[in-house]
């Protein structure tokens, strides 16, 4: 993960216009990771999740019409920009930045390392064009292009759907997409980098997990722990068939841990973990002989 840029106020509050159509700004607000209750209470724990640093939250208001706010967050890396972005993902991409979602008045998109929200406190044919209008003036103003996360690399294309590929780093999101246990048994942390991918579609849905810990022996432990917590009979074979007749599997690779959640067949299971395995093998080819990491 590439290190973590310290936030400058007023250059993210330049990236927001001051005006928007008929509309004006209002003062700033701005918080960090400890603040940022104050602004949002229940869903500040998910941008904490993903180390924000700063947001820059601008109101416009246009007496008689209603209020549009921008949300401008420095994530501190573009690996968790989008992965504050992946956290939600329902509505239709609107081409704004390097993914965007839009839905009832809010779009969301992710640039560099920044996260941003824009929202109409109510959708009109007026503030849903001047909300998009908005972002793509914002998006247009950073001047830089990130990276998604190295993980995601590893991820077979085949069955593979694209809109449903979350990065994070704790067990709280992880099951807040997929349940897993009550316990972190996992051994997530905030410097674990983690992936889900679902695959296949509604008659055949599967999920890929990928975790990154910081060496061998810590991602030894983590998928002891796993095969110990959930197929304790069968942990050294590292596959298990569940209670819904489908199949979980697991495996170490170097730091990695790698675990298949509902899949048809023990046969199939073992098969989307190779495809994991080569993909891995062969990024670890091509670094040797001289790829960037």
């Amino acid at each position: 993960m590439t290190e973590p840029i310290v936030p400058d106020v007023q250059k993210l509050a330049a990236l927001i216009p001051p005006t928007i159509g008929p509309y004006v700004s209002e003062a700033d607000q701005t918080f960090d990771a400890e603040s940022i209750f104050d602004y949002i209470d229940g869903a500040g724990e998910v941008y904490r999740s993903y180390n924000m640093r700063l947001l820059v939250a601008r109101r416009f208001h246009k007496d008689g019409k209603p209020d549009i706010v921008v949300d401008l967050f420095d994530m501190g890396s573009p690996e968790d920009a989008f992965g504050v972005f992946t956290h939600d993902l329902d509505g239709e991409d609107a081409g704004v930045g390097q993914g965007s979602n839009y839905k009832a008045g809010l779009l969301s998109f992710w640039k560099d390392r920044n996260f941003l929200s824009v929202y109409a406190e109510e959708e009109t044919d007026e503030t849903k064009g001047l909300v998009l209008e908005l972002g793509r003036r914002i998006a247009a103003a950073i001047p830089n292009r990130g990276e998604k996360p190295v993980l995601l690399r590893f991820l077979p294309p085949d069955g593979l759907d694209v809109g449903r590929v979350r990065f994070f780093h704790n067990y709280s999101v992880l099951n807040y997409h997929y349940f897993v246990a009550d316990t972190n048994i996992l051994l997530l942390d905030q410097k674990t980098d983690a992936v889900l991918a679902d695959y296949g579609g509604k008659d055949d849905r599967s999920r890929l997990l990928v975790v990154a810990y910081a060496d061998a022996a810590a991602a030894a432990k983590a998928g002891g722990s796993f095969a110990l917590a959930t197929m304790p009979e069968a942990r050294e074979k590292g596959v298990v068939k569940t209670e819904n007749s489908k199949w979980t599997a697991v495996r170490v690779h170097d730091r990695y841990v790698v675990i298949v959640f509902d899949m048809l067949s023990e046969r199939t299971a073992a098969d989307r973990l190779d495809d994991v395995a080569a993909s891995m093998k062969g990024r670890a080819d091509r670094t040797k002989g001289g790829e960037k990491k």
